[in-house]
Protein backbone atom coordinates (compact mmCIF):
# COMPACT_ATOMS: atom_id res chain seq x y z
CA UNK A 1 0.00 0.00 0.00
CA UNK A 2 2.47 2.08 0.73
CA UNK A 3 5.60 3.03 -0.69
CA UNK A 4 9.60 2.78 0.30
CA UNK A 5 9.54 6.64 0.65
CA UNK A 6 6.45 6.88 2.51
CA UNK A 7 7.98 4.06 4.72
CA UNK A 8 10.84 6.20 5.50
CA UNK A 9 8.75 9.12 5.92
CA UNK A 10 6.66 7.77 9.24
CA UNK A 11 9.68 6.45 11.00
CA UNK A 12 11.38 9.94 9.88
CA UNK A 13 8.80 11.60 12.10
CA UNK A 14 7.22 9.40 14.38
CA UNK A 15 10.08 6.82 14.77
CA UNK A 16 7.68 3.48 13.34
CA UNK A 17 9.40 1.13 12.35
CA UNK A 18 8.28 -0.05 8.53
CA UNK A 19 8.03 -3.45 9.33
CA UNK A 20 6.03 -3.07 12.58
CA UNK A 21 3.38 -1.25 11.41
CA UNK A 22 1.07 -3.85 10.09
CA UNK A 23 1.30 -5.08 13.98
CA UNK A 24 -0.02 -1.72 15.11
CA UNK A 25 -3.16 -1.77 16.61
CA UNK A 26 -6.15 -0.14 14.82
CA UNK A 27 -6.16 2.44 17.72
CA UNK A 28 -2.45 3.23 17.20
CA UNK A 29 -3.21 2.58 13.09
CA UNK A 30 -5.80 5.64 13.31
CA UNK A 31 -3.96 7.62 15.79
CA UNK A 32 -0.59 7.37 13.08
CA UNK A 33 -3.61 8.28 10.31
CA UNK A 34 -4.80 11.06 12.36
CA UNK A 35 -1.26 12.74 13.26
CA UNK A 36 -0.60 12.43 8.93
CA UNK A 37 -3.14 14.25 8.81
CA UNK A 38 -2.66 16.83 11.23
CA UNK A 39 0.46 17.47 8.85
CA UNK A 40 -1.10 18.28 6.32
CA UNK A 41 -2.63 20.51 7.36
CA UNK A 42 -0.02 22.15 9.32
CA UNK A 43 1.54 22.32 6.18
CA UNK A 44 -1.38 23.59 4.01
CA UNK A 45 -2.08 26.31 6.75
CA UNK A 46 1.59 26.97 6.53
CA UNK A 47 1.45 27.31 2.72
CA UNK A 48 -1.32 29.75 2.26
CA UNK A 49 -1.28 30.63 -1.38
CA UNK A 50 2.33 29.53 -2.09
CA UNK A 51 3.64 25.80 -2.90
CA UNK A 52 2.93 23.18 -0.55
CA UNK A 53 5.96 21.81 1.29
CA UNK A 54 7.83 18.15 0.48
CA UNK A 55 6.71 17.28 3.70
CA UNK A 56 3.25 18.13 3.42
CA UNK A 57 2.98 16.48 0.08
CA UNK A 58 3.98 13.48 1.62
CA UNK A 59 1.68 13.16 4.63
CA UNK A 60 -0.63 13.99 2.10
CA UNK A 61 -0.01 11.40 -0.23
CA UNK A 62 0.25 8.93 2.58
CA UNK A 63 -3.22 9.99 3.81
CA UNK A 64 -4.69 9.55 0.66
CA UNK A 65 -2.95 6.05 0.12
CA UNK A 66 -4.12 4.69 3.85
CA UNK A 67 -7.69 6.21 3.28
CA UNK A 68 -8.01 4.97 -0.17
CA UNK A 69 -7.39 1.59 1.09
CA UNK A 70 -9.41 1.66 4.46
CA UNK A 71 -12.54 3.29 2.45
CA UNK A 72 -12.50 1.44 -0.41
CA UNK A 73 -15.54 -0.54 -1.05
CA UNK A 74 -15.35 -4.23 -0.24
CA UNK A 75 -16.91 -4.72 -3.87
CA UNK A 76 -13.93 -2.90 -5.50
CA UNK A 77 -10.45 -4.02 -6.71
CA UNK A 78 -7.21 -3.34 -5.23
CA UNK A 79 -5.30 -0.96 -7.66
Amino acid sequence: MLDESQLSFIQEEFGHDPDALSALSDEDFEKLYDRLGDIEVEETMAAGDGDLSDRGKMAESIVTAIGNELYRPDDEPEE
